[in-house]
């Protein structure tokens, strides 16, 4: 599917995509840590009836893998959002919608009633940020993902270099990448250009001539535990904090009171000398697992992977470019088509291992446990 999308998609969308930050060095060591976990299948085992499902805060989903929030989606592939999120409704995974999405977050809430969760990049100004919360609550999101990994926005060397500008300028490097790209203009130009439909009550469009200088000045520089604190009294529902590597931070916003942790390094694209998410994954002392739901995203690319983290000890993994790559590559069948994969993958990784059940996967399958 990737080999697929690279066809389809323009330069500068496809390079926000795939990219990291600096050398690329986290998106690398994302993958080899994960590569690195070793598991030791058990044998003399009925495997013939396997149960791939799992639950998140009181549902059951069909699988043990969510789509991860991309912000931008529609620029990707035209409606992209709305084929991500309908397609994770009707095959029962969660899906997480950008605050920096290109589809009103009230589309998607009907769209996907029971899966949808959104995640928050919180902005500064508090009245603005009470204002999008209860959107999103009445809107009838049941989880918000606060982010709390981009303090500063990142320049990244890929989007520097292909020229990827808010709002989009028809530069004659921008229109040469487009015109190779037809079946991705065409249904642009059908569909509208995408830009930030969630925030447009809030900002000027002026405002954004980089996306790294518009989260900069629109978001907090560092979400605070006082700001997490104040939207935990403000939000009833199911808080969860995506962005954490460390031990501590994790136990700071447990005290808090928050539901879930996915701890993520951001898909490699904001610190090239952080920690793989993996590695910060086994990290986590065995008390904070049990005492809330840890999930983990970022490097997450095969059933296998996926496997690896949840006998590591999360709940349940996400991955973005996964399937972004599936509607972009393929269209709208091709986020079902990824979810398939996985579930395969997941299924015949268990049957290996001797494991008839995803949920009480555990250390004791890792090698040398």
């Amino acid at each position: 599917m990737a080999v697929q999308a690279r066809k389809r998609v323009p330069r500068f969308a496809l390079d926000y995509l795939e990219g990291g930050i600096g050398e690329e060095l986290g998106l690398q060591r994302n993958r080899k840590d994960l590569d690195d976990i070793i598991l030791c299948p058990r044998y003399l085992r009925d495997v013939t009836s396997i149960d791939t499902s799992c639950e998140l805060f009181g549902r059951k989903y069909d699988l043990g893998i969510g789509i991860s929030p991309v912000g931008l989606g529609n620029m990707m592939w035209p409606r992209a959002e709305h084929i991500l999120s309908s397609t994770a409704q009707r095959m029962n995974i969660p899906y997480i919608l950008s605050t920096v999405s290109t589809t009103p977050l009230e589309d998607i809430a009907r769209l996907a009633p029971d899966v949808s969760w959104f995640q928050l990049y919180v902005p500064k100004d508090v009245a603005i940020m009470q204002d999008l919360l209860q959107r999103v609550n009445r809107a009838g999101f049941k989880v918000l993902v606060i982010t709390v990994d981009i303090p500063v926005g990142a320049k990244r060397e890929r989007e520097l270099k292909n020229g990827l500008i808010l709002p989009f300028r028809l530069t004659p490097g921008l229109l040469l990448q487009v015109a190779g790209r037809p079946r991705w203009a065409i249904k642009t130009l059908r569909h509208g250009t995408p830009w930030f439909v969630n925030l447009d009550s809030y900002i000027d469009a002026g405002d954004t001539n980089h996306l790294s200088e518009f989260l900069t000045s629109f978001f907090m520089c560092g979400v605070t535990l006082e700001r997490i604190k104040m939207i935990r009294s403000l939000w009833q529902g199911t808080l969860v904090i995506k962005g954490l590597l460390h031990a501590e931070d994790i136990e700071a916003v447990v005290k808090l009171g928050v539901d879930g942790v996915i701890v993520s390094n951001h898909a490699g694209r904001q610190l090239d000398a952080a920690p793989s998410s993996v590695s910060a994954l086994q990290a986590v002392p065995d008390h904070l697992k049990r005492e809330t739901t840890i999930m983990m995203d970022s490097g997450i690319r095969t059933g296998l992977d996926i496997v690896r983290a949840r006998a590591l000890g999360a709940k349940a993994c996400f991955s973005g470019r996964s399937f972004m790559y599936g509607v972009a590559g393929v269209g709208d069948d091709g986020v079902r088509q990824a979810i398939e994969i996985f579930r395969d993958e997941i299924t015949r990784t268990l049957q290996q291992l001797g494991c008839v059940q995803f949920s009480v996967m555990d250390h004791t399958w890792i090698d040398g446990a």
